[in-house]
C-alpha cells in the first residue's frame, strides 16, 4: 500500500521471538492483526513505533477509560474496522491481474470470494488461492508453449500460428518454452510426432532450444528419443541456442555425441544458413517462410 519493502521472514521471526520470550511471563500469544494494521495505517502511521505508542494507550484505556467504553456496542468497534479495510481493497488490482493473464485475474477473484464465505476462517481462502496457484503452474509446467517459427515483418522468427505466418514445407524451426523435465518431456514428443505427421514434407527439424533453461534425466531420455524418431523417418536434425545449463547435462549423458557438433548452432540464424541449401534441394517452394514474409492467404 505504502511501497514500503517487507520482509515476511523477519517478521515471523519477530512474532515467534515475542511469543517465546512472553511465554516466560504469562502473557498472551501475540500475532499480527490485518485489520489493526489497517487502522493503523489509516490513522497516518508511518514506522513500527505505533505499534508502541497503540499499546501503551491500550494500557491507559484499561486501566482508566473502561467504564465509559463498556457499554461500546459490537457494531461500532467493527465499522471502524470495516471503514479502515475497505480502503485496502484494490479494484484495479483485480483489474490488471486478468488483463495480464485471466487465469490470474479468475484466481484472485475467486481467493477473495472464499476468504469472504469463510470468515472468520480467513486461511481456508488463502489456501484455495495457494492451490489454485500451484494447479496453474503445474499445468504450465506440463504443457509450456511449443511454437513453429517463421519470419515477421520485424526480421525475427517469431510464432508463425500466432502472427498468421506461412510455415516452410521443408525446415521445421521448433520452439520449446520451459524447463524439460519429468512433467513436460513427454509433451515435447507429442508436439514433435504431430508436426511430423501433419508436415510429410519435412526434411530437417530444427529444436530452437534457447527457451530450455533445464532439463533432467527424463527430459534427456525424451531428447534422445525426439532425435531416434525423427532419424527413422529420414529426416535431419539440429539444435540451437542451447544454453550452459542444459549443454552440461547433453555433454554429461553423451547425449552431445548422438546429436553430433556438426548439428549444434549457437543461433537460431546460424542454423537456418547452414541447412537451408540442402532443405531446400530439388524443393518447390518459391519463397521460404523462413528467409521471407510469408503470410498465410486470407480464409
Amino acid at each position: 500500500k505504502t511501497g514500503q519493502r517487507l520482509d515476511p521472514n523477519q517478521e515471523l521471526i519477530g512474532q515467534g521471538l515475542a511469543n517465546m520470550i512472553g511465554a516466560m511471563g504469562q502473557s498472551y500469544p501475540a500475532s499480527g492483526s490485518f485489520s489493526r494494521s489497517a487502522v493503523n495505517l489509516q490513522a497516518g502511521a508511518a514506522t513500527g513505533l505505533s505499534s508502541v505508542f497503540t499499546s501503551l494507550m491500550v494500557v491507559v484505556v484499561l486501566l482508566f477509560f473502561t467504564p465509559l467504553l463498556y457499554h461500546l456496542p459490537q457494531s461500532v468497534l467493527a465499522a471502524v474496522i470495516m471503514m479502515a479495510v475497505i480502503g485496502l481493497i484494490n479494484v484495479s488490482g483485480f483489474i490488471h491481474a486478468w488483463k495480464a493473464q485471466w487465469y490470474d485475474g479468475a484466481i484472485s477473484v475467486l481467493s477473495f470470494v472464499c476468504t469472504l464465505a469463510f470468515a472468520p476462517h480467513l486461511d481456508k481462502g488463502i489456501m484455495v488461492g495457494v492451490v489454485l496457484s500451484l494447479g496453474v503452474f503445474l499445468y504450465k509446467s506440463m504443457r509450456p508453449t511449443v511454437s513453429t517459427l517463421s519470419r515477421c515483418e520485424d526480421t525475427a522468427l517469431r510464432n508463425a500460428m500466432t502472427h498468421g505466418l506461412a510455415e516452410c514445407r521443408y525446415i521445421g524451426m521448433i520452439r520449446f518454452e520451459g524447463p524439460l523435465f519429468f512433467a513436460s518431456a513427454s509433451y515435447l514428443e507429442d508436439q514433435i510426432n504431430d508436426r511430423l505427421q501433419e508436415r510429410p514434407d519435412l526434411r530437417h527439424l530444427v529444436i530452437v532450444a534457447n527457451g530450455i533453461n533445464d532439463m533432467d534425466a527424463s527430459g534427456e531420455e525424451s531428447l534422445s528419443l525426439v532425435i531416434d524418431t525423427v532419424r527413422a523417418k529420414g529426416l535431419d536434425i539440429s539444435f540451437s541456442g542451447i544454453n550452459d545449463t542444459v549443454m552440461d547435462v547433453i555433454k554429461r549423458t553423451h547425449l552431445y555425441e548422438k546429436i553430433g557438433v556438426e548439428n549444434i548452432y549457437p543461433t537460431m540464424e546460424e542454423a537456418i544458413c547452414a541447412v537451408h541449401e540442402n532443405a531446400h534441394d530439388r524443393s518447390e517452394e518459391t519463397a521460404c517462410p523462413l528467409t521471407d514474409v510469408c503470410h498465410l492467404p486470407a480464409a
